[in-house]
């Protein structure tokens, strides 16, 4: 018996008796495992993993926690990310942009989570993923694939009857047929629920100790029924981490064989037709990939190619070989209705409006012609209406207003092609897409400050020590890290702020900030700094009030508005956001904005606050929008400079090899109307 006999031996035996610790589900299915990748990693290659799946997996969660876990336990081998998760969307649109978003980049391991976003399952569910299982194979038959099943509130009736959520039922028909691993993640969160340790869904208002649990020391899994808190995405890691040692001691590297399908009408065949193929008239524009349309939509390079019409009788012809068709585009306050003719068959309207289509929120959404298709050839015609969509109504049935009716003014649509399984016919070939890296220097510049405001308020560091008179510090201790304000320097015209390894109280590292005594409200603010250029720290430019501040500051909504939040495990982004705390906390316009190197250089952050709007900018650039009536009541806010030490991002630990490493600021400065 060989060694590796053993080891799978004792794996067995041992997960079997973490892994079942009371639970009736079969938490994991091992089939035919992952040997490509156990051989790519016992020759020292690199690994690339990419993940297809909807918004959990797009979260900063379970899959870069994954991603950690394999590069810990394979220090040796380099794991390259591949993240083509796109939320809201499911197995069809998957399956349809498995090439561009992910066959294309070459991955040697695919995870595939739809489980959720699939509602629930059917023989199409079956069909579209046993597609994304044959086109995989078909491009490249030594990629291992891996299924994983997440699980929202509606699937626990099945799950804590012992039974799989019906996505999962449909996805394991398909795994058996091709003896695929699969992970059931809803497994652990029925048997602790049962246990009484974990609760599915928690509001805001419901605290939350630092491990993610509440008064009664269980772990808050979702506060909104389906996206788990970072806890949860703990949770899943860990379970999914403790089985990943058996997927890649299972099986005999080699070509996996792409068997009989089990339905002829999988979606092998489903592809994106780009705009550009088809025959659009006048009416349509391409849409530039530094729009803010395309940018705000979380993912790198995953929009694909946009065009847009607002024009009521925009039309697109096309004809393609197949069996079904459907069409994604950005949903938006802009968007209007459209109809889609194809042969001689009824025509159906559609649009890509919704009550989540708010302002500066664009993100990708698909619709489908409903009526079957033979395998034959067919004209398809896509005509804007002229149709004005009752939009407050929509907001409204989802308890939802509309405060300003500009942004919604248009009835337009952009779209980012057409979904296929088939085969295009006749149609032009597409342009070659853009393959660098989309970051906010790509933006046109702005100018800044903006028209009509003069400096009111500065520090240019340009002392021997922090001015006691504008600035207090900060002081508290924060995840990781202690505050001290022996870490906060003024020298060679900059402000340190220190970050190191030091124990102070129950924290390992301490760090430094410094908050201002003035406060502000409606301005230009402006900030020159970068980043610390190892993992572990959080450095932020924020505005929010302090109670150390002005006593006659007006405390109003306490707003918080985010300028940088980087966290330093991503030197090439960082978020910008707005949350209001008061009378319950809601956070708005969340962006992740992709940047150069921010420890490599400095940057410049920027905010424009008014009683209508907040505008983020980067070294000149706009990258976010928000509406500032979402604000309920506009408060005066400190200006924070700081950094801790944290897990966000995530980030597994601080990276000790370079310490100390500092955040360092060349100015800050206000800006009023004149």
């Amino acid at each position: 018996m060989t060694p590796r006999f053993f080891r799978c031996l004792i794996l067995s035996v041992f997960l079997s008796l973490v892994l079942a610790r009371g639970a009736e589900l079969t938490e994991f299915h091992v089939r035919g495992g992952l040997p490509n990748v156990a051989a790519k990693i016992a020759r020292g290659d690199e690994v690339r993993v990419a993940f297809l799946g909807g918004s959990i997996t797009a979260a900063a969660g379970w899959r870069p926690m994954t991603l950690t876990t394999l590069q810990r336990a394979h220090p040796k081998t380099k794991f390259t990310e591949i993240n083509a998760a796109v939320s809201g969307t499911g197995s069809d649109y998957g399956a349809a942009r498995l090439q561009r978003d992910v066959l294309r980049h070459r991955p040697d391991l695919l995870f595939v989570e739809f489980a959720v976003n699939d509602g629930s399952g059917s023989p199409q569910v079956e069909a579209r993923i046993e597609g994304i299982v044959r086109q995989t194979w078909a491009t490249n038959p030594l990629t291992d694939i891996c299924f994983v099943y997440t699980v929202s509130s509606g699937m626990l009736p099945d799950l804590l009857a012992g039974n799989y959520q019906s996505t999962a039922r449909s996805m394991e028909n398909v795994a058996a047929h091709y003896a695929i691993s699969s992970f059931n993640f809803g497994a652990e969160i029925a048997r602790r629920i049962t246990a009484d340790t974990l609760v599915m869904v928690a509001p805001e208002s419901v605290q939350a100790d630092p491990e993610g649990r509440d008064a009664q020391r269980r772990l808050i899994f979702t506060r909104d029924k389906t996206h788990p808190t970072e806890a949860g995405h703990r949770v899943y890691a860990a379970r999914l981490a403790l089985a990943l040692p058996l997927f890649l001691n299972a099986g005999s590297a080699g070509p996996h064989a792409l068997l009989a399908p089990l339905s002829n009408r999988n979606w092998q065949r489903a592809r994106i037709v780009n705009v550009a193929e088809t025959d659009y008239d006048g009416q349509w524009q391409s849409v530039p990939p530094d729009d803010i349309h395309v940018t705000t939509q979380s993912g790198q390079n995953l929009v694909p190619p946009t065009w847009v019409a607002m024009e009521p009788g925009a039309k697109i012809e096309f004809r393609f070989k197949g069996t079904a068709l459907g069409i994604v585009g950005l949903k938006g306050p802009e968007n209007g209705q459209f109809r889609v003719t194809i042969d001689d068959l009824p025509p159906e309207t559609g649009t890509l409006f919704d009550s989540y289509s708010t302002p500066g929120r664009f993100v990708l959404a698909r619709w489908f012609f409903s009526q079957p298709l033979a395998d034959t050839e067919h004209h398809v015609r896509l005509e804007l209406l002229a149709t004005k969509i009752d939009k407050a109504s929509i907001m409204a049935k989802a308890g939802k207003s509309i405060t300003d009716a500009k942004p919604y003014a248009a009835h337009g649509l952009y779209l980012s092609g057409f979904l296929v399984v088939g085969e295009p016919v006749g149609t032009r070939p597409p342009p070659p897409e853009r393959t660098a890296p989309f970051t906010a220097l790509d933006l046109p510049i702005a100018p800044t400050p903006p028209p009509g405001y003069t400096l009111a308020w500065a520090d240019e560091f340009d002392g021997a020590q922090l001015d006691d008179a504008r600035w207090f510090h900060r002081t508290d201790r924060r995840y990781w890290s202690t505050q001290l304000p022996a870490n906060v320097a003024v020298r060679d015209g900059h402000l340190w702020l220190e970050c190191k390894k030091e124990k102070s109280g129950s924290s390992d590292y301490t760090a430094g900030g410094v908050i201002s005594r003035r406060v502000f409200r409606h301005g230009y603010y402006e900030a020159r700094f970068k980043v610390p250029p190892t993992k572990g720290w959080h450095t932020s430019f924020w505005l929010m009030h302090h109670a150390n501040a002005d006593p006659a500051a007006h405390i109003g909504s306490r707003q918080e508005i985010d300028i940088c939040e980087n966290d330093s495990v991503a030197l090439n982004r960082y978020g910008a956001n707005l949350h209001v705390w008061q009378p319950a906390h809601k956070g708005h316009g969340h962006r992740n904005v992709r940047t150069p190197d921010e420890s490599a250089d400095f940057h410049v952050w920027a905010c424009e606050f008014t009683s209508e709007k907040i505008i983020y900018y980067f070294d000149g650039r706009i990258v976010n929008t928000v509406d500032a009536k979402l604000v309920p009541d506009h408060g005066d806010m400190s200006i924070w400079l700081t950094v801790i030490a944290a897990p966000l991002g995530p980030t597994d630990a601080v990276d000790e090899s370079r310490l100390p490493v500092f955040a360092v600021f060349d100015y800050v400065r206000y800006y009023a109307k004149k």
